[in-house]
């Protein structure tokens, strides 16, 4: 009877354990993808079926445009349904993530990937909170001026002489200007959106200003150098009318668009811009370039990209790795450059060893503006700081307030935010 019980008992355990790795088995393992690569559907299923293929792990993943990832994002990690991976932005997301404790420190699983010793040595702060490593770089970029080259020369342009200076781009996108035809020289981000805090700072350090102090305490943007570029930048809509009617609701997306249709000439891009205007209109491939962004008195850049981060709440964690490994290695990335020409990995080895990055005349640009490029603040209050940026920018574009008093707003909004 004794043995007829604890056979019983056995053969019960053995088939609820197996029952159990059977639902453990089934349980998909959920990514979220933002930024410029969503678009790039077709792809990310291919990537995800091979991870599938050599793992055995499910994936169930979404691509979600940027204009409504962050917003999504926050909302699932704050009610503790966050992907188990997803993409978080260079520009201050991963501190602010890790500050909530939303994100699982991954210092130890980065100490036996191969990818970490390749990784762009100037993309780890933007991982890092309180000395440890939340994120895996995933792709970067750095902003500079994409334009037309057919325009350029319907125009009468050499476009092999893009501007310079900020009189240059002035002057070039008055001459690429035609109201009448609805045809403009140059788009300024006015849509509240992280392009546009993007689209100042470029200004704002091509001018010489600094947009926060060293460490990190006090804006720094109030300054001749701030207020010069914020009128410049504006002004081109405001007074000088190159950027479309419609500016205040549009982003570099919407331009890049606009240029792959011959209807604005200039607009700030990078490396991501490449595959997606030719997707818009495949007869641009070959009428359109890059070049470093036009400046008051020094070349400026900023720093951006993309991160893989695992929530902390994840219980499926050594998959999620797996995951992130399998996408920052070698052979992905050297097969997505392969297909779409960019963006820019965060590994230097592809970069180094990619022949469509050789062959390109762009990406020695990209190469040559990357020095330049500056990292957006990497802490917790850097999206709520952003958002004063965007909101300075649109009251003066909108004319609600002039620039000396936007400006003067936005500090004092940011210094509380950073007083905290």
């Amino acid at each position: 009877m004794k043995k007829g019980f604890v056979y019983i008992l056995v053969m019960f355990l053995f088939v609820f354990a197996a029952s159990s790795i059977v639902m453990a088995a089934g349980e998909k393992l959920t990514v979220w993808v933002g930024g410029h690569v969503v678009e790039q559907e077709e792809t990310w299923k291919e990537i995800v079926s091979d991870f599938t293929k050599q793992t055995g792990i499910e994936v169930e993943y979404q691509l979600i445009g940027f204009e409504v990832y962050y917003d999504k994002l926050v909302a699932a990690y704050s009610a503790e349904q966050g992907p188990d991976v997803c993409f978080a932005d260079l520009g201050g997301w991963v501190p602010t993530f890790a500050a909530q404790g939303w994100l699982e420190p991954i210092d130890d699983k980065l100490a036996t990937s191969d990818a970490t010793e390749q990784i762009w040595p100037n993309l780890w702060p933007t991982v890092t909170y309180q000395g440890k490593r939340y994120g895996l770089p995933w792709y970067t970029d750095c902003r500079l001026l994409l334009y037309n080259t057919k325009m350029f020369t319907d125009a009468g342009l050499d476009p092999q002489k893009p501007p310079v200076t900020w009189d240059d781009l002035l002057a070039t996108a008055q001459k690429l200007t035609d109201e009448s035809q609805k045809i403009y020289g140059y788009g300024v981000t006015g849509a509240k959106s992280e392009t546009a805090t993007l689209a100042y700072m470029i200004y704002l350090y091509g001018a010489g200003g600094e947009f926060l102090t060293e460490d990190y305490s006090k804006a720094a943007f109030n300054t001749p150098e701030g207020l010069e570029a914020l009128k410049f930048y504006t002004d081109l809509f405001i007074k000088h009318k190159v950027s479309p009617p419609g500016t205040l609701s549009y982003t570099e997306d919407d331009y890049r668009t606009m240029m792959a249709q011959n209807k604005v000439a200039m607009a700030i891009g990078g490396p991501w811009s490449f595959p997606l205007i030719e997707m818009a209109n495949p007869e641009i491939k070959g009428n359109y370039a890059v070049a470093i962004h036009p400046y008051k008195t020094e070349p400026a850049s900023v720093l951006g990209g993309w991160a893989s981060v695992i929530s902390k709440t994840s219980t499926q964690k050594d998959a999620a790795w797996k995951f992130v490994d399998f996408i920052t290695s070698y052979d992905v990335w050297m097969k997505w450059v392969e297909k779409h020409g960019g963006p820019m990995p965060t590994r230097q080895d592809v970069c180094e060893d990619a022949p469509t990055f050789q062959a390109d005349p762009k990406w020695q640009v990209i190469f040559e503006t990357f020095p330049y490029a500056k990292v957006r603040p990497p802490i917790p209050q850097y999206p709520q700081i952003s958002d004063q940026i965007q909101t300075m920018i649109q009251n003066v574009l909108s004319g609600q307030d002039t620039a000396e008093n936007a400006i003067q707003k936005a500090e004092e909004e940011v210094n509380k935010l950073l007083a905290k």
